[in-house]
């Protein structure tokens, strides 16, 4: 079982990192707070604060609240905050009702609102997850 989780971890960061790389032409695996964009930072320190104090779901919420399709600083925020969850253990997860099946789904509803869907689907099996 730890084995799973660990693979379905690399995974989702595998998935982010190339989606970063491929869209923004970042390196998400240097310094996290230099690759977020000026214009969304405080917005993403105010998530990942969130979600360190376990306000996990409320974090979700309002990020999801802030999309707009024309704003690429935002879906780059976005893959940011899943990449975030997705380096949760998770009994921290679990403790804050939220599941690494969540942080794919996440991550596939926001690639979907940005149009790069068709691009997950060539990295990510979904059925291989499960």
């Amino acid at each position: 079982m730890v084995e799973e989780k660990d693979y379905y971890m690399r995974v989702v960061h595998e998935l982010v990192r190339t989606l970063i790389r491929l869209v923004f032409r970042k390196e998400i695996d240097k310094d996290e707070e230099k690759t977020v964009p000026l214009e969304v930072l405080e917005q993403y320190k105010k998530l990942t604060a969130m979600i360190d104090d376990g306000q996990i779901n409320e974090a979700e919420n309002l990020l999801l609240d802030g999309m707009e399709v024309d704003s690429r600083a935002y879906f780059e925020l976005t893959l940011l905050f899943y990449e975030k969850l997705n380096a949760k253990t998770d009994e921290f997860l679990e403790e804050h009702d939220y599941s690494r099946e969540e942080v794919l789904d996440g991550i596939k509803y926001v690639v979907d609102f940005y149009g790069y869907g068709s691009l997950m689907d060539a990295f990510v099996d979904e059925n291989a997850l499960k």
